[in-house]
């Protein structure tokens, strides 16, 4: 539900199997006792933010979180083999003609990876996990949640070009911000949070209320603005790279503390490709690194500031204390 003024909000950045790592600082979050009134996601921190803004308590909706990547850690959730689509995707640096891509699109028809152009893995598999670990319901009833998605262009008669969509949103096409709440049927609410990690060419694109939708990592991987639009003045934001660009001080009202890598999230230096694995490995000794090191860098970026807050709120209550004497002591009656 959503409430008149949330005073602390989550955003979370995405980054495909790099979301484990928003498991690790979610749960010192949790123990710190922090718990948001509003989030926003995009693609898998759209997902990891369904999760937890169930109607459950916090601590135990991040519990439910990090059960999920357990699962993932064993589910075969992107077909075709991995490796074979890393292989393939390397050549997409060189696809920005329109007769490469051609090339590259027939080449990956002919190898079996895609059944048509607008995507090489089935959906199936994440929106099965999806469909168990999120209930419509529970989540309109949740958390206030904020999915970013990017309207994709579909031209009639020549059908969709991923790299268009690229184009779009590094010439200034904006993403959208919806609210889950706002979604009045259970399959919309689904569709929505599809879109949000519909990686072009990666996964099939969502329509949602007659407009086509794709990841909103492409224009917006930092979804603050949702929630300055509501007026959400303190905002934690868990990165899944180091370097994230993004400039903070487009929100000079909000007070932002910002989770991020203490170093390198990608599993390699490699262009391209070192990117791509990383955003593709779901094993289990990948996730539970990620979680860890997730876990470390929040308690490295929290404990300062926790500590410069009990500060305060002791030194807040020793002036109220000493007030409240000598308030006592006026108006003691005279001897």
């Amino acid at each position: 539900m959503k409430p008149a003024n949330p005073q602390l909000g989550l955003v979370l950045t995405g980054g495909g199997a790099k979301g484990a790592y928003q498991v690790g600082a979610l749960q010192y979050i949790a123990e710190l006792g922090l718990e948001p009134q509003i989030i926003a996601g995009t693609s898998i921190g759209a997902l990891n933010g369904a999760v937890l803004s169930v109607a459950y308590p916090f601590p135990y909706a991040v519990q439910r979180l990090n059960q999920l990547w357990e699962q993932l850690s064993k589910a075969e959730i992107l077909r075709p083999n991995t490796g074979a689509v890393l292989h393939t995707l390397s050549y997409t640096t060189q696809a920005f003609t329109p007769t490469l891509r051609g090339w590259l699109l027939d080449f990956l028809i002919t190898k079996g990876l895609m059944q048509n152009s607008s995507a090489i893995f089935d959906p199936a598999p994440i929106e099965q996990l999806l469909r168990e670990a999120v209930n419509p319901g529970e989540l309109r009833r949740g958390i206030e949640l904020w999915v970013t998605v990017f309207p994709s262009l579909k031209i009639p008669a020549l059908g969709y070009d991923w790299l268009v969509d690229f184009i779009r949103a590094r010439t200034g096409t904006d993403a959208h911000w919806l609210c889950i709440q706002d979604c009045t049927d259970d399959e919309t609410v689904y569709k929505l949070l599809l879109a949000s990690a519909a990686l072009p060419l990666a996964f099939p694109s969502q329509e949602v209320n007659g407009q086509s939708y794709i990841d909103g990592g492409l224009a917006d991987n930092v979804p603050l603005r949702a929630l300055a639009k509501r007026g959400c003045k303190n905002v934690i934001v868990i990165h899944l790279k180091n370097g994230a660009a993004w400039n903070r001080h487009d929100f000079p009202e909000q007070t932002v503390i910002e989770i991020r890598p203490e170093q390198r999230i990608e599993k390699s230096d490699t262009p391209i490709i070192g990117k791509i694995d990383s955003y593709l490995d779901f094993s289990s000794e990948r996730i539970a690194e990620l979680k860890k090191r997730g876990y470390e860098d929040a308690k490295r970026c929290l404990i300062p500031i926790m500590e410069v807050f009990k500060t305060v709120k002791d030194q807040r209550e020793s002036h109220n204390s000493l007030v409240n004497s000598t308030q006592r002591l006026l108006n003691d009656p005279p001897l």
